[in-house]
């Protein structure tokens, strides 16, 4: 399941297909996006829609959005498009976190990359995302609010997350770079 922070504009980004599973593209904004905080009734998204390529859509979230702590649901319909349904978990927003830098670079010319999709895990197999973003024109990773990640830390000690990327024209990571916060 995918962590959104509370009370913060964050991206999501998803797929739109037809009934023969095959991306529907051209929607732009067109499509139209519902909102349901923790099981309540499903409302008007009121953030930015866009259209990314190949069928991919984003959306980012308002502050408003994530205001509530639990599961938050997205019903998202499109002409020519089966309906997406997706879930997400708002978590409480940590006073103690640490804002970390992470930059993606060519790993044969060293170059930055900008428009690389990165998330984070707080495990190796990638199943519990805390936060999702991409790379700006200097590489470093930012979420829509153009904010850096802001990694729970403990007391004492280190974390280790694990960071993911993927952008079209590269090989997806198939192991994560393991990152140590504190």
């Amino acid at each position: 399941m995918i962590i959104l922070r509370q009370n913060q504009a964050q991206m999501i980004t998803f797929v739109m297909v037809d009934s023969n599973c095959t991306e529907v593209t051209g929607l732009g904004t067109g499509f139209t996006l519902q909102v349901s905080k923790a099981g309540g009734a499903f409302a008007a998204s009121a953030g930015t829609k866009a259209e990314i390529s190949n069928g991919w859509y984003r959306y980012t979230t308002t502050a408003a959005e994530t205001d509530t702590v639990g599961p938050l649901s997205f019903r998202v319909t499109g002409t020519g498009a089966v309906q997406q349904n997706l879930l997400f978990f708002v978590r409480e927003a940590t006073v103690g976190c640490t804002e970390f830098t992470y930059t993606v670079t060519d790993s044969v010319t060293g170059a930055l990359l900008e428009g690389v999709e990165v998330w984070i895990t707080t495990d190796a197999a990638g199943s519990f995302i805390v936060w999702n973003g991409s790379t700006d024109a200097s590489g470093v990773a930012r979420d829509a609010s153009d904010a850096l990640p802001c990694l729970d830390t403990p007391a004492t000690g280190t974390t280790n997350y694990y960071f993911w990327k993927q952008r079209a024209g590269y090989l997806p990571d198939s192991t994560p770079d393991v990152e140590a916060v504190g």
